[in-house]
């Protein structure tokens, strides 16, 4: 009996040992931030099952919104068997463009049509509250997905928001998504484009060209020293404030790239990319310089590239 008894104490505490192991490797196995951990660069889909996958598709009423607990995230368990609260097309803009689905409605008026851009449209809009004029771009979310541009888009807000502060780069103001578009608010650029006052008066007076010069160089050696390679440099990107100083803008091919280094991404407009790019050789900073050579002749000379 007494062998017996002690047997069944073995076999008793083993199954709870075994229990607590295979408690702490669930848990282990799901826990937030491993979850969260592989999500990272990659698809929701791959790292998924068909189940999650389901679940993270099925729309989200308000009410569940609203009743959506932090403590739920905290929980590995409860964060294995409960949907992320947030529908996949919002999620994979986060954190760079929050979810605001009334500041449009409630903040801005649009008031004309700037340009038109592959994803989108930029507005003149004018800030209710503040009677302060803005530019509003308005880009699709469904074109951006279609075309593999989500990091492109995601990297350019970045950079506007890391290096918008500076007296010759266009700053951005806000931004924000909503279930089909992402809205980004920037300074609202007077004097219009560069490549206007070329198209009216040809050939720049010298002394002028020497201003234009200095403040984009001025702008681009910032850009270099901050680890970005600006990319695409032509006069359509340059607008002119009230004063006629310049302004950088539209940042959608600009990179992350630290001094020294190279990338080989065949990117650009062709009558300002540099030989390098074309012949797709690895290249670094040094081409947005030949870009800038390229605007000063055709200040000088008033002639086109062709």
């Amino acid at each position: 009996m007494g062998n017996s008894h002690n047997k069944s104490n073995q076999r008793y505490q083993g199954q709870s040992v075994n229990s607590e192991h295979e408690r702490q490797a669930f848990t282990s196995q799901f826990s937030l931030s491993n979850f969260v951990g592989n999500l990272s660069g990659r698809s929701f889909v791959s790292v998924t099952s068909s189940q999650s996958v389901y679940s993270a598709s099925r729309p989200w009423s308000r009410v569940s919104r609203r009743r959506w607990n932090d403590s739920t995230l905290r929980n590995p368990l409860e964060a294995s068997k409960t949907a992320w609260p947030v529908a996949h097309k919002e999620s994979i803009f986060l954190p760079e463009f929050p979810i605001t689905t009334d500041l449009l409605q409630k903040d801005f008026k649009i008031e004309t049509t700037i340009a038109k851009g592959a994803f989108g449209e930029v507005y003149k809009v004018k800030k209710l509250s503040e009677d302060k004029e803005y530019a509003l771009k308005v880009l699709s979310k469904a074109h951006i997905v279609n075309e593999n541009a989500v990091r492109q888009v995601k990297e350019e807000s970045r950079i506007q928001a890391a290096c918008g502060h500076h007296s010759f780069i266009a700053g951005a103001v806000s931004r924000w998504q909503t279930k089909k578009r992402l809205y980004i608010v920037s300074e609202y650029i007077p004097g219009g484009e560069l490549l206007e006052l070329l198209d009216a008066y040809g050939k720049l007076p010298e002394e002028l060209v020497k201003i234009f010069v200095a403040e984009i160089a001025i702008a681009v050696d910032f850009l270099h020293n901050a680890g970005v390679i600006f990319r695409d440099l032509k006069p359509e990107n340059i607008l002119l404030d009230s004063d006629y100083h310049i302004q950088l803008i539209d940042f959608g091919l600009s990179k992350w790239l630290s001094v020294g280094s190279r990338t080989n991404t065949l990117c650009g407009t062709l009558k300002y990319m540099a030989p390098e790019v074309l012949s797709r050789e690895p290249y670094g900073h040094a081409v947005d310089w030949w870009s800038l050579g390229v605007i000063v002749c055709r200040m000088l000379t008033g002639e086109k590239s062709s």
